[in-house]
This record gives structure tokens, sequence and C-alpha cells, in this order.
């Protein structure tokens, strides 16, 4: 499956809305707004990374998934996932280097408090990927809190997360240490601006026993229409030149050379019947 069919798939689900979608106005991370009791809902998201010094590059997820409320306080999810790579080297050398994997995902997301009626939101949220050549696990604390009658909603989220990547038949170990911090306003009762902020700071080997770190940092704005049919988010982000590492030569101006400079998401989301 190409990018051309990737979007394909968006614009398709996009079409097929049925009701008005959950709000959650972030392209990167979650807040503590989870469907309700019985509430089912689908969303299909698409990420465009690019920009990475001395070479062409282009990557892309997709993440096709199905929600559902247990309770009014649990949710859990589905994943399909979808990656593609590909990098081609400035000056040109004749080597490119292709990449895809397919993998599935499990969501559990909950919520302790809401704050739509405690001070504060707070949940949590465990991840399980599960790929031919690919397993993972995340964990998150999400924290969310309202102001002006929850016309402006800030969120934050601690992410950890472990990996392992098999490649010629030989497995590594990799982690991540994660901080998502946004602010997403009301600018009428169906569209919303937010602002994204995110640190993330990846290491070889599994916490606790990881070298290596290297550190980035992403800002970007989000918009995001949300009523019936369909709910719509689009967002972008921009590394920041305050990156560090551990390893020398990996630093570019301030950039991390590893890391794409551009980031571009859009996530289309509707209620089922």
């Amino acid at each position: 499956m190409r990018p051309g069919g990737l979007v394909a798939t968006v614009l398709l689900v996009g079409l097929i809305g049925w009701a008005k979608a959950d709000d959650q106005p972030f392209i990167t991370l979650y807040t503590t707004d989870i469907d309700s009791q019985y509430e089912k809902e689908i969303e299909q998201s698409v990420y465009w990374s690019t920009q990475k010094p001395h070479q062409a590059f282009n990557g892309w997820l997709s993440r096709t998934e199905v929600e559902y409320g247990i309770t009014d306080d649990f949710q859990l999810s589905g994943y399909l996932n979808y990656e593609w790579e590909r990098s081609r080297p400035h000056p040109p050398t004749g080597l490119d280097v292709a990449f895809h994997a397919t993998s599935v995902s499990g969501e559990a997301i909950y919520r302790f408090l809401n704050p739509y009626f405690d001070p504060i939101g707070l949940a949590v949220y465990f991840e399980p990927t599960f790929g031919d050549n690919t397993r993972g696990l995340e964990a998150k604390l999400l924290l969310q809190t309202n102001f002006f009658h929850s016309d402006l909603r800030v969120a934050a989220n601690i992410n950890f997360e472990s990996s392992w990547e098999r490649e010629n038949g030989i497995w590594s170990k990799g982690s991540a240490a994660e901080f998502f911090a946004g602010a997403a306003y009301n600018l009428t009762p169906e569209w919303s601006l937010a602002l994204e902020f995110n640190n993330q700071n990846n290491f070889q080997g599994l916490l606790g026993n990881s070298h290596g770190g290297t550190t980035a940092y992403y800002l970007g704005p989000t918009i995001s229409y949300v009523g019936p049919p369909f709910g719509i988010r689009l967002g972008t982000e921009f590394q920041l030149p305050w990156a560090s590492a551990h390893s020398p030569g990996v630093l570019t101006d301030g950039y991390f050379s590893e890391a794409e400079r551009l980031r571009l998401g859009l996530r289309i989301s509707v209620d089922l019947p």
C-alpha cells in the first residue's frame, strides 16, 4: 500500500460519517475525553514525516482504529498499523533504503477523574503492539484541566515505551520517555485551534538498562472541526533546534539528524450507530 492509497483510505473514511464524533482537539496527545458507555467510533489517521539532512526522506504511518466505551470511564480500542519509509542520500549514491511494516495494537484507557466534574482529569493508557518484526508496549499518564467553561482545554501526557525490532533475524531493543503538552481553544462550538509541544527522548536498550540517548523537541499548531457527520483534525509540527545527544556527529545546527524536521498529521473520526 503506497502513500496515495493511504490518502484515499482517509478520504473514504471521511465520507462515511453517520453522526458527530467525539471531540479530541489534538493530533499527537490524548485528553481524558473518552467514549461513553456503549459508544462506538472509527478513526483513520495518516502521518507524514519528511526533511532529514543529507537525504531525501519520506515516511508514512497509517492507523485505522475502532473504539468502544465499556463504561463511561473505561475505553477499549483496536488498531491496524501500516508504516512505510524511503530515504535516498544526497549526493545520490544509487542506494535507496525502503522499509514497510504492518502490525496490530490494542488500547485500554481508564479514567479516574473527569475534568468536567473534578478539578483535573486523570487517566492511564496502555497499548501493546504486535507484528511480524516488531513488538511494543506503551504506558501513558493522561492529565487534563479546563478553563473558561471548558472552552480552553490544557492537556499533558507522560509516556514510557519499550520496543523490540527484528532485522535479518536479530532482535534489537529500544525505549523512549516522552512528554507531550498542549492547549486547545474552542473558536466556535465546532472549530478549535490548538498548539502542541513534544519532548521525545529515545534510548538504545530498555528503560533501566539503556544508553545512547537522544532528545528532540517539536512544536506546531492543530486545527479541528467536530460536527455532523464527522470530525477532522489537521496538525503540523516542526523540530526545534534544541536537540541533544550523547553520541557525537548526530546533531546538525541544533537539530537531531536522524529525526525528521517536519511532521504532518490528518485524522478523521466518525461515530458508529
